[in-house]
Order: C-alpha cells, then structure tokens, then sequence
C-alpha cells in the first residue's frame, strides 16, 4: 500500500520540471493527482506520462495569479475526486535585475505568482481540508528566501513573503490537523524556471557555471525536490509545521559567487 493511498494532491505548476517530478511520485505512492498550469497541452502530455492509461491523475488548466481560475480550479478537483488532502503550490517566476532598476509592473508580476498565488490557494483548500479532518500544504521557496543574492532581489524579497505567509498561516491553522511546510531548493536543473531569462540555448551554461556552488558538487534535480515533497505529504512528518526545508546540496551554507 502506498504512503498516498486514497489521497488526493493538487499540483500547481504540474506540467514540467518539478512540478511534474512531485506529480509521478504521489501518483506512484497512490494518490489521486491534480496536475495544474497554463498550458493545457502541456498537461495532458505531462497526465500521460505520469499514467499511460491517465488513472488517477486528471489536468486542469489554470492560471493561479487569477481569483476566479483559482475557484474554478479547486471546485473541479473537489468535482473529480471529493476531497483535497494534500496542495502543493510549486508555480512561479523568477527574474534577474538590480533592485534600483525594478519596476512596479515586476513587483507586482513576481509578488502576484510567488506570493499571492500560494496564499489564495491556501485560503481556498484549507476549508474543505478543515472538514476532512487535516491536510499538508507545501510551498515551494527557495534558498533565496533565506538568503541574500545580487541581482535577484525581488525574487528574494518574493521568496520570503512566502515563507513568512506560510508559517504565520501554519500557526492558524495547526489545531486543525493541518500541516504547511517549505521546501527551499538551490538550483534544480531540467526546469523551466530559467528558461525566460537566457532561452535554450544559454541555459545549459547558467546550471553548468552554478554547478561548484554546491558543496556536494552537483546541483539538484526535480526527482530530488520531489522526495522532500513526498515526505512532508506523508504522515512520517505527521508532527511537523511551519519548517523550512533546504533541499540544495549545502548550497545554504556557500557563497554567492559563481565560479570565474
């Protein structure tokens, strides 16, 4: 029997990279997989990879920076499946730039997808988790949450919004039995998250020249973020909240400079 069995995940940013990863490994502990992002056919490529025969995983296209799509999107879960047990809010954006040239269109574009998304979703699912009898929430950061980087501040500043919203909203809702955790990866390759800023061609160099940062000399992979997400979704961390998790190859602990 699997750790999931007979619960049901809904999984923002569910078509690509970690998303996905998070996605294939509740679906094979036995969970009931919702699998959420902009572009429907990515989803339905992504359902059928997670199940040949799209068993237990159902795609749903929505974008979460967006009141009525986030209604719509958990209404339709509940439709398919009755119940939500387990949201992981993994969507968002990152961009690089100084802090002194960011424009409020940036601010607000960031703030909307890394932190209002995942605070919205949470208000939505927790009611109907609330009834259930509990759920875990988990709410992908970043170690830039912690941490300061040059020419990522807003991405930073986002990143901690996050992190503060999610263990205040953790306090308020722990007598209910449910549980919000973070995970904070360092760079994890085979996503989508850089690809705006340096396009395909590039992005093999920014995660090749970011590699040596790592103290354990690789940078992750969505398969990795995906078993941090699995045990924070499982009842091994029955008596966890509010924690945040690095899951970044000791990157926490090294310095900021990239290797010349």
């Amino acid at each position: 029997m699997g750790q999931l069995e007979g619960k049901t995940a809904l999984i923002t940013g569910g078509g690509t990279g970690i998303g996905l990863a998070i996605a294939r490994r509740f679906h094979e502990e036995g969970a009931f997989v919702v699998i959420c992002g902009r572009r429907q056919e990515v989803l339905l490529s992504a359902a059928r990879a997670i199940s040949t025969r799209q068993e237990r995983v159902m795609a749903q296209a929505a974008d979460v920076t967006v009141e009525e799509q986030v209604k719509s999107l958990v209404q339709k879960t509940l439709t398919a499946s009755g119940r939500i047990d387990i949201l992981v809010n993994n969507a968002g954006i990152m961009r690089f730039g100084r802090m002194e040239e960011a424009t409020l269109r940036l601010w607000e574009t960031m703030m909307r997808a890394n932190a209002y998304a995942p605070w919205r979703l949470m208000v939505e699912v927790v009611p109907h988790m609330r009834r259930s009898g509990g759920g875990s929430i988990i709410n992908l950061s970043s170690i830039s949450g912690n941490k300061a980087f040059p020419n990522s501040g807003v991405y930073c500043t986002t990143k901690a919004a996050l992190q503060m919203l999610s263990q205040v909203m953790a306090m308020e809702v722990a007598a209910d039995g449910i549980r919000i955790n973070l995970i904070c990866p360092g760079l994890v390759e085979d996503t989508e998250l850089a690809l705006p800023i340096f396009g395909q061609d590039k992005v093999k160099d920014f995660w090749a020249r970011f590699r040596p940062l790592h103290p354990m000399g690789r940078s992750g992979k969505p398969e990795d973020i995906a078993e941090a997400a699995l045990f924070f979704a499982s009842d091994r961390s029955s008596w966890i909240t509010g924690a945040l998790l690095p899951v970044d190859g000791g990157r926490h602990m090294a310095t900021n400079r990239p290797a010349d």
